[in-house]
């Protein structure tokens, strides 16, 4: 297992995991026992490798800004689902993965999200754009001639989505046409209508590493997070 220190955005951190690394008998041994239950429950050996190489992978990155031991750190979830940490206060993290690459997040100011996707050809990329993109976002990606560019596209619009979710806490719990995120790269501020009432957040598509792209959302918390927007590509 691999971990690499990767440019930072919306002055988060951002590390890219090799997944296929597998990590060392003694890192594994600091896992919890229900992380441990849950890579039992893998069907596929490899899965479950991946599976242990991110969460050891999250608990090394996350054990020297929390002052903890590795093993010593416990987690909590949110009503969604999305994991926070219990007995550290001001650090917010998140973390994803698609196959055999994972990307960590960490931010001292604000919830964050962060999704990350290798670019692969996908047969229902347009069926899922219905289902998931709003009306200008699918008509942009129409207009992306099908191959690299098109498939690049997708996954960055669906990059884009998922990380506003993940630092909203909502998973999939609210309708994702109901938000613009573009199929571009640039950053912007996204506002979800949540049911406690509008969310904005900042939003930067990222480097995911080769063959992958990425995506980051920051909940904007003060006036002077306005300016993440301005400042994301510095």
């Amino acid at each position: 297992m691999s971990i690499t220190a990767l440019p930072s955005a919306l002055s988060c951190a951002l590390w890219r995991v090799d997944l296929d690394a597998a990590p060392a008998p003694d890192a594994l041994r600091g896992l919890s026992a229900d992380e441990s239950a849950r890579a039992r429950r893998f069907v596929f050996a490899r899965d479950r490798s991946r599976y242990l190489a991110a969460h050891v992978a999250l608990r090394q990155t996350l054990a020297g800004p929390a002052r903890r031991h590795a093993a010593q750190l416990r987690f909590a979830a949110g009503r969604f689902g999305k994991p926070s940490l219990m007995e550290t206060s001001g650090l917010h993290f998140n973390l994803s993965h698609s196959q055999g690459v994972g990307m960590i997040a960490l931010c001292e100011q604000a919830e964050i999200g962060v999704d990350v996707e290798l670019v692969r050809p996908m047969d229902d990329a347009d069926a899922l754009a219905a289902n998931y993109f709003d009306a200008a976002e699918r008509d942009a990606l129409a207009a992306v001639p099908a191959g690299p560019a098109h498939d690049l596209a997708f996954f960055r619009c669906w990059t884009r989505k998922e990380a506003c979710l993940k630092a909203a806490g909502v998973g999939l719990g609210l309708d994702t046409r109901s938000f613009h995120v573009g199929i571009e790269a640039e950053p912007c501020n996204v506002t979800l209508r949540l049911d406690e009432g509008p969310l904005d957040m900042a939003l930067v598509s990222t480097c995911g590493g080769q063959g992958a792209v990425a995506a980051l959302a920051k909940v904007l918390t003060t006036q002077a997070d306005a300016r993440l927007v301005a400042e994301a590509c510095t």
